[in-house]
C-alpha cells in the first residue's frame, strides 16, 4: 500500500516534504485526483520537493506514484464488485457466503488495524533519537526492560533479542524484582519501559526508580503526555487504535513489536561486524543445546 510506503519514510523527509506527505496521508483521494502542481500549490512547496518526497518513498516520480495508486484502487473496486457475484440470492436471507464473510469481518478489521498502527509508528519514529538511544545502549553495562500485562511480551522480546546480540539485558515478570533491579542501576545503565497507556503504575515506578538511580530512561508508549513519558529521557510513540474489544486485546501490541524490530535493526546496522558475530554465535549455541536435548 502506498500509504504504508510513505509512512515508513516519513521520519526521513524534510519539513517541506512532510507538508506534501501530510496532505496525501490525511486525504488519500488527493493522490488520485490531484496533479503534482496542485499538490505542490496546496502544500506551499515546489514541485521538485514533491518529487523528492516520492523518491524517498521509492517512486521514480509522480506518474509512477499515481499508477500504483490507481492500480490499488482498481483492485479494491474489483473486490467490491466481485463480492455480490459470489453471494447467491436467498429471498432476503443472508447467504452462506455473506454469513461467512461477516463471521470473519472482525479478523479483517484486526489486520487493517495492525497495518495502520505499524504505519503510524513509522511516521512517529524519530530516527535521530533512535540513533542516540542505540549509542547509549551499546555502551550500557546493564539494560533493564519493564512491561506488564499487554506490554509484557514486547518487553520480554526486546530483552531476549538484546541477549542474543551480546548485550546484558534483564527482564523480570515479578513486579517487585523489577523495581528492586531498577533501584540498583547506575549511570552506565539503561532502563526501557513499555506501557500502551503510559499509566501502568508498576512500569512508572520502576522507570522512576531507575531514573533516580542515575540510569538513562526510555519510554515506549502510546501517549506522549502520559506519566511514563514525563519521567523518560527518550520517548518513542507506539500508536494504538481499536474498534472492538477483540482488536484492542490483539492489535494493541503490534506497534510495540514493530518498535522492537526497528530498535534491534538499528542496533545491528550500527555495528554489523560486532552484532552479526554475536548473533551467529548465540544461534549456534542455541542449536547445539537443542541437539543435546534431542540426543
Amino acid at each position: 500500500m502506498w500509504e504504508i510506503e510513505l509512512s515508513l519514510c516519513y521520519a526521513m523527509l524534510s519539513k517541506n516534504q512532510k507538508k506534501a506527505a501530510d496532505i496525501l496521508l490525511e486525504d488519500p483521494d488527493a493522490a488520485r485526483t490531484m496533479t503534482v502542481r496542485e499538490l505542490a500549490g496546496q502544500a506551499g512547496v515546489g514541485q521538485a520537493t514533491v518529487i523528492r518526497m516520492l523518491q524517498a518513498a521509492g517512486y521514480e516520480g509522480w506518474s509512477a506514484f499515481q499508477r500504483e495508486v490507481w492500480q490499488e484502487k482498481g483492485k479494491q473496486e474489483r473486490g467490491m464488485h466481485e463480492a455480490p457475484a459470489r453471494e447467491p440470492a436467498s429471498g432476503g436471507k443472508k447467504s452462506p457466503a455473506k454469513r461467512e464473510y461477516r463471521k470473519y469481518e472482525a479478523v479483517f478489521q484486526i489486520i487493517r488495524d495492525d497495518l495502520t498502527m505499524i504505519s503510524d509508528m513509522a511516521k512517529h519514529l524519530d530516527l535521530r533519537q533512535l540513533e542516540e538511544v542505540v549509542k547509549v545502549i551499546k555502551k550500557a553495562k546493564i539494560i533493564d526492560v519493564y512491561g506488564t500485562d499487554n506490554s509484557a511480551n514486547a518487553a520480554a522480546e526486546l530483552s531476549g533479542r538484546m541477549l542474543h546480540l551480546g548485550l546484558t539485558s534483564r527482564n523480570y515478570s515479578d513486579l517487585f524484582f523489577q523495581k528492586v533491579s531498577a533501584g540498583h542501576l547506575g549511570k552506565m545503565d539503561v532502563a526501557i519501559g513499555f506501557s500502551i497507556s503510559g499509566e501502568t503504575q508498576a512500569v512508572i515506578d520502576s522507570l522512576a526508580a531507575a531514573k533516580q538511580a542515575g540510569a538513562v530512561t526510555v519510554a515506549v508508549t502510546g501517549d506522549q503526555v502520559s506519566d511514563l513519558a514525563q519521567i523518560a529521557d527518550y520517548i518513542f510513540i507506539t500508536p494504538t487504535i481499536h474498534f472492538s474489544e477483540i482488536s484492542r486485546w490483539i492489535s494493541s501490541r503490534i506497534s510495540q513489536m514493530a518498535f522492537v524490530d526497528a530498535l534491534c535493526g538499528a542496533i545491528m546496522v550500527s555495528d554489523p561486524d560486532r552484532f552479526d558475530k554475536m548473533l551467529i554465535q548465540s544461534t549456534k549455541e542455541f542449536e547445539q543445546d537443542m541437539h543435546r536435548k534431542d540426543a
